[in-house]
């Protein structure tokens, strides 16, 4: 019973994850991987704070503002990493 509790629990505190997130987070991994990029990036810790930033109101607009700048950028990685 302990151990039911403790999976619904930890269910319960993920953080769903969005698919725009994840979109980016991909563009962007794959630009860090083709240059070479001496940036340190995780794809999924990138996913996880878009997305817990995405359903935060007060950083919603940040974040469209970047997925806007990464989708714009998509042709050049180096232009698509200086992305705010």
């Amino acid at each position: 019973m302990r151990i039911a509790l403790l999976f619904l629990a930890a269910a319960a505190c993920t953080q769903p994850r969005s698919d725009t997130c994840k979109r980016v987070c991909t563009k962007e991994y794959d630009c860090v991987t083709k240059t070479s990029a001496t940036i340190p990036f995780d794809e999924k810790e990138c996913i996880a704070a878009c997305s817990a930033l995405e359903g935060d109101p007060d950083n919603l607009a940040k974040v469209m503002k970047h997925v806007e700048c990464v989708d714009r950028n998509v042709q050049s990685c180096e232009t698509l990493l200086g992305c705010e």
